[in-house]
């Protein structure tokens, strides 16, 4: 099945406004690759649990899912830093990236 490429998809947007102050275009300090790569094992177990397969639509759901789970709480992305949700964020941005769907 070919990779589909979304020029303004929600996956594409956050992707390129994580790129301003992300480490998804730099080589990361080993501390946050650390972080990042349980972030991104979490979401890859999540999406798999029920047998399903790491794609774009499956990574956009829980994208979705995520983002109103931390709206439900009342997480304000203005924080500074890189608290849970913001790594969480970075590890589906990356993810992303990794399995082709955004550029």
């Amino acid at each position: 099945m070919p990779r589909e490429f979304f020029a303004e998809g929600p996956l594409v947007r956050l992707s390129r406004e994580f790129d301003v102050f992300g480490p998804m275009s730099s080589d990361p300090e080993p501390w946050m690759t650390a972080e990042l790569d349980q972030h991104a094992a979490a979401v890859c177990e999540s999406i798999t649990r029920d047998g399903a397969a790491v794609t774009l639509q499956s990574l956009s759901r829980y994208l979705h899912g995520f983002i109103d789970g931390c709206r439900e709480r009342g997480w304000d992305s203005d924080s500074s830093g890189y608290d849970w949700e913001t790594l969480r964020l970075l590890a589906v941005c990356r993810l992303a990236k990794e399995h082709g769907f955004v550029r």
